[in-house]
């Protein structure tokens, strides 16, 4: 990859990991405030929106219940954060939930056993 700017290989690899996710139907996207600093500094908007992304959602804020539309959760892995995802998951808030995390999550979040 000579000559690609580290700025590239974030968006692509951001853009790269929305697209796997796509199963030919619309989507939103879930962030928090440090994913979405993360995002805003490497892709537009637009190029995510393109990716079958009807709206772009912050986790920390009120949201509707969509359960006819599935959710990509690119988030940070911290306690508020996890908390957040687990009450979602909980009152079944979209169809289907994929989850991505921008570092490894760390115990005690994730149970081994």
């Amino acid at each position: 990859m000579a000559g690609t700017s580290a700025i590239d290989i974030q968006q692509k690899t951001i853009l790269d990991t929305i697209r796997c996710t796509d199963q030919g139907e619309w989507k939103v996207l879930v962030l928090d405030g440090g994913s979405r600093k993360l995002i805003d500094g490497v892709v537009r908007e637009d190029d995510i929106l393109e990716l079958n992304v009807t709206n772009i959602e912050k986790i920390e804020d009120q949201r509707s219940t969509n359960k006819e539309m599935d959710a990509v959760y690119l988030l940070s892995p911290l306690p508020h954060i996890v908390d957040c995802v687990m009450a979602d998951l909980e009152r079944r808030r979209y169809r289907r939930t994929f989850l991505i995390w921008t570092s490894c999550l760390y115990s005690p979040f994730v149970d081994y056993s």
